[in-house]
């Protein structure tokens, strides 16, 4: 007779465990939104949003990053929650220098950040600028899950991982339908 060996059953946890595709998408789907409200108001913005996990750093000090000035983020603000998507939209729409640094819950933990390029001589498209080359660098971090630009010059939403872009939105394309260059 055999006997039945016990069973545990974590489907459901490990299911949870891809949370952070959902906010990676939150994160380009909002700055795709961005993109189009500036290209019907014919307005010229550009940033960089990183996405990570900062939690794990000693004391919750990030090296590679700077503040610059205060950061103006003094309440919680999640890209995981709906009822934050205005915030967030307007807090992208106020065209702070420097970068928007997202903690793995969806957590906006800053804006107005310096990044420290490591490898300024990663390949990015022609056209793109200092912003998509600290984008490739920061995306090749093993904190960061992703970095996603939105271009000052022709408004296009990228999303960076392991140093090139693996996701990408131009909102002056007729069918405004994401292009991916590189599937997962």
């Amino acid at each position: 007779m055999e006997t039945l060996q016990p069973q545990a059953d974590f489907s459901f946890q490990y299911s949870l465990s891809k949370e952070f595709l959902k906010i990676e998408k939150r994160i380009f789907d909002t700055l795709k939104s961005v993109s189009k409200k500036c290209y019907t108001d014919k307005k010229s913005l550009g940033t960089i949003v990183v996405y990570g996990s900062f939690d794990i750093n000693e004391n919750h000090i990030v090296k590679g990053m700077r503040q610059i000035g205060i950061n103006p983020i003094q309440k919680f603000m999640s890209f995981a929650y709906n009822n934050f998507s205005e915030d967030i939209t307007n807090l992208i729409l106020d065209n702070n220098d420097g970068a928007i640094i997202v903690d793995k819950s969806g957590q906006v933990l800053g804006v107005k950040v310096y990044l420290t390029v490591d490898n300024p001589s990663l390949d990015v498209p022609d056209g793109c600028g200092t912003r998509h080359i600290t984008a490739a660098s920061f995306s090749q971090r093993k904190d960061v899950f992703s970095v996603t630009t939105l271009s000052e010059e022709n408004l296009a939403v990228r999303k960076w991982k392991d140093g090139s872009f693996i996701d990408q939105f131009f909102p002056s394309e007729e069918n405004n339908e994401e292009t991916t260059t590189t599937e997962l």
